[in-house]
């Protein structure tokens, strides 16, 4: 019975709170000391990262970045797998919806356990940067991709 009457009290004050907090003496300060003069319109806030942030921008060398990403993976290449397909219609589908975006990608016919796979790829990229500009901006377009890492043979 007692837990039944504290669960009706605390309901009862949630629902009543915004009235209960201006019988409160300590709810009585903040509001005094927020509230402005009406007869000065409010005044504009204004921002300091949107003078500052620039300022402080570092213009970085991207063809020097990307000479050094390719040099450090010489041996591989980048894939970027859009789609695996069992009919060769969806396959081409899908490879005329990223021309559309301006991409060209290529299929390739592949058989697992005896099944014909026809997989939509895009590559091969040198550096990972070029890929991942690649992959965000089809990620944007709600297409799903999977990003491949392929030793390149001696």
């Amino acid at each position: 019975m007692a837990g039944a009457i504290a669960g009706i009290a605390v309901t009862l004050l949630v629902q009543n709170w915004s009235l209960i907090r201006g019988y409160l003496p300590i709810a009585a300060i903040p509001t005094a000391a927020v509230e402005q003069d009406e007869s000065q319109p409010p005044t504009e806030v204004e921002f300091e990262f949107y003078t500052r942030l620039p300022q402080m921008e570092v213009p970085i060398d991207t063809i020097q970045e990307e000479q050094r990403d390719q040099a450090d993976n010489k041996h591989y290449q980048y894939m970027l797998q859009v789609g695996s397909f069992n009919r060769r219609s969806d396959a081409e589908r899908m490879k005329a919806q990223l021309a559309l975006l301006g991409q060209v990608a290529h299929i390739q016919d592949v058989t697992i356990k005896q099944k014909s796979m026809h997989r939509v790829r895009l590559g091969p990229f040198k550096s990972s940067r070029k890929l991942n500009t690649i992959k965000a901006r089809l990620t944007a377009e709600d297409i799903p991709t999977m990003a491949l890492k392929i030793r390149i043979p001696d």
